[in-house]
This record gives structure tokens, sequence and C-alpha cells, in this order.
């Protein structure tokens, strides 16, 4: 499906702000680290873009001078990504009211954007979601995840939409996919396969006209916390990973020749939901 009306193509850069893969002792070393920061808020102000970071709550009482100060240094906005990153479905609803607390008791604000971990989501989850008064989701992978947290959302718009239940709804903004192929389009996946690749088959399978791209602190330094990670999850990882800043200035490069303006995702939930022609979900429809 199509967005209706959209007169340009937007892409959104995304920060999932959550402890190190695998590190039981909740660090997240990009903030530990003053020349990690710098390497990404250099490429950050460079390019002239801007960052939607979606934060684990429970992050902010450690990092909260790490979170001002990038704040200061970068066009950044915050949305949610959970209080404690738990992936147990049956703790979401309390992982979404604990999360808006802290925030609301850190910035002053309500949040308006959540991102599920690892985009685990349900029906209930979105029904949730609604009842908190969030304005966006930006949980949605529309492809087909093959490890333990496996789903497939395969039947799902590659844009954005509205999910609707009992009269009420809420803006979904999935994470980017190449068309047809739906091969998400993310700096873990792109570091894996390599952006040569990518824009190989961008010749066939193209790219949707709303490109929100998924990261973490973590794929930016993986090389330093291989220890953690087992299996080919590791090889994967590992894969490009010394380039890891390299590739991502590549990514933003080629979004910039495309045509592509890029905004934070408020900006993008407001543009949309201006749109006459966006595709309605009922909630039911997820699996």
């Amino acid at each position: 499906m199509k967005v209706g009306k959209l007169s340009k193509r937007i892409a959104c850069v995304t920060l999932d702000i959550e402890s190190d893969l695998l590190d039981k002792s909740g660090r997240i070393r990009m903030f530990d680290s003053t020349d990690l920061m710098r390497q990404y808020s250099r490429i950050v102000q460079k390019h002239n873009i801007k960052v939607t970071g979606f934060l684990v709550t429970s992050l902010i009482e450690k990092y909260s001078t790490e979170i001002k100060l990038l704040s200061q240094t970068i066009p950044i906005e915050f949305g949610v990504h959970s209080h404690s990153h738990e992936r147990r479905m049956q703790y979401f609803a309390d992982e979404v009211s604990s999360s808006v607390a802290a925030y609301e008791d850190f910035f002053g604000v309500k949040p308006i954007g959540y991102r599920a971990p690892n985009g685990l989501i349900d029906s209930k989850g979105i029904v949730s979601l609604i009842e908190n008064q969030f304005k966006y989701d930006a949980s949605i992978f529309p492809s087909i995840r093959l490890d333990e947290y496996g789903y497939s959302n395969l039947h799902l718009p590659n844009q954005p939409f509205r999910f609707v239940h009992s009269g009420n709804e809420i803006i979904e903004l999935p994470a980017a996919c190449l068309d047809t192929l739906r091969l998400v389009f993310s700096m873990s996946y792109i570091k894996f396969l390599g952006l040569d690749i990518y824009k190989t088959l961008m010749r066939f399978f193209p790219l949707p006209d709303v490109v929100i791209l998924d990261s973490h602190p973590y794929d930016y330094y993986i090389n330093q916390i291989a220890g953690n990670i087992h299996g080919w999850k590791k090889y994967a990882h590992l894969r490009n990973c010394d380039q890891a800043f390299e590739v991502f200035e590549g990514v933003i490069t080629l979004l910039r020749e495309k045509g592509y303006e890029f905004m934070l995702m408020s900006e993008l939930y407001k543009y949309v939901t201006n749109l006459s022609e966006l595709p309605i979900v009922s909630v039911e429809k997820l699996r």
C-alpha cells in the first residue's frame, strides 16, 4: 500500500537507547565514552540530520547527565523504549505505565512515541499505548524475524498506517524495509550484509518513501562487548564492526542522494496525521 498524497521522501534516524547487548551491568558505553559520543555527534552535525532516541526509562537516573548533554549537542528528541527492556508480553502494560511516569517526571511532559523492545508487540500492547495516550507507535518491523523473538508482519503495510480500536486510533510508523523483499533496513542489518549489497538490491526492491532507520548505541562498538554474544549472532554483529561509523555516514549520504528529507519522529507523525489516505488496520490484525 502507498501512503496517500505523500509529496516528499522522509527519513528518520532513530536510536534505541538501552543497555549494551546482553550486558547485565546496565552500561551504555557510548554514554560512558566521550570519544564514542563525539564520533556519533560529529556525523549528525556534519550532515545536519535529526535523531529520535527511544529511551529505556529506567536508565534515566544513571544517565541523566549524558541525556541532557546529548540534547545540548545534537538535534534530538526522546520517545519511550519501555521502562526496563522487558520482553515478556504479560508485563507490557506495566512497562508502559512505569515508563510514562518516569518520562514525565524527568522531562516534565508526557511522551508521544513508543517503540517496544525487539519490536515485540501484540494487539493488547497497542491498546495499552492508546489507553496511555501515545500518539504514535514505532514497534512494527513489517518483515519476518526468525530468532527466538520470531514474528511475521508481512501482512502489515510497509509505510505509515493507522491502528484502530473501538473508535480510537494510534499512528504506526514502521521501521524501514525494502519494498516487496521486506528486508529490514537498519544499522545492524546494513553492517551485516554491507551497504553495497543494499544498493544493488535497491535497483529492484526500492526503499519506501518513508524510511525509519533503527539503530542502537552498541551498533557502533559491538566489538567491545562481543564476549556477551554467542553463536551465529556473534558473527552477524561483528561483520563490518570496525567500520560502523563509516557505514552510518554512508547510509546518511545515500538517503540524501535519494532525496530524503530528515525529520524527527514527532515531525513525521504530524505530517502523516494530515494525510487523508493512510491505510487503516484493526489492532486485531496484529498477531
